[in-house]
């Protein structure tokens, strides 16, 4: 099939008819867009403010020695009251420095300062039991300050809805060994969990 090539108005030309190159433009642009809708998505949870008062703070037992970042295994095994509103447990970890707008993995629009990040839920409405979650010791490979890590307790009033809004309860230590915490909302639920290490 023999094509000519007409550069003056951006066209390929066949014996079978124009095929214009806008349509092919329009559509890389959609895509283009399309991707970065989903960055910027991703790049735009919605976030909690802890309160390390209301909070337990959880860390590693193994120290930082400068040179590597070693990891703890944790068990969480979670256990929910019947019925009531819907409650919750966070594990948060501390981060002084993230990206708050656009993150390309590789490059990042504006960085943002200290926020609480979720790394592991479980909350009343989904299957309570036996959950993993590896900490670090420290908060940077080769650094020897420790990870600091917040374990919290959340509920809604009323009946489970996501727009309604969560609400931080105070958390209080019922064993140290193993890690047993509880929490109880206004409406009477209670949450408890009991925290493993190997």
């Amino acid at each position: 099939m023999a094509y000519v090539l007409n550069v003056r108005h951006i066209e390929v030309k066949s014996y079978n008819g124009p095929f214009m190159i806008r349509p092919l433009v329009a559509l890389a642009s959609l895509a283009i867009l399309g991707l970065g809708a989903g960055v910027y998505a991703r790049s735009h949870h919605a976030e909690d403010r802890v309160d390390r008062v209301q909070g337990v703070r959880i860390a590693s037992r193994m120290p930082c020695d400068g040179s590597t970042n070693p990891q703890e295994e944790l068990k969480l095994e979670t256990n929910f009251s019947p019925g009531g509103w819907q409650r919750s447990f966070h594990l948060d970890v501390f981060e002084s420095r993230y990206c708050k707008r656009l993150d390309l993995y590789f490059f990042c629009v504006m960085h943002g300062h200290d926020r609480w990040k979720h790394e592991w839920a479980q909350d009343s409405q989904g299957t309570p039991g036996h959950g993993r979650y590896w900490i670090n010791a420290c908060s940077a490979w080769r650094s020897n300050d420790a990870q600091e890590y917040i374990l919290s307790g959340w509920y809604q009033e009323g009946a489970a809805n996501r727009k309604l809004p969560w609400k931080q309860a105070a958390i209080k230590e019922l064993s140290a060994t193993p890690g047993i915490y509880e929490f109880t909302d206004p409406n009477g639920g209670t949450a408890r969990v009991e925290i493993k290490r190997k």
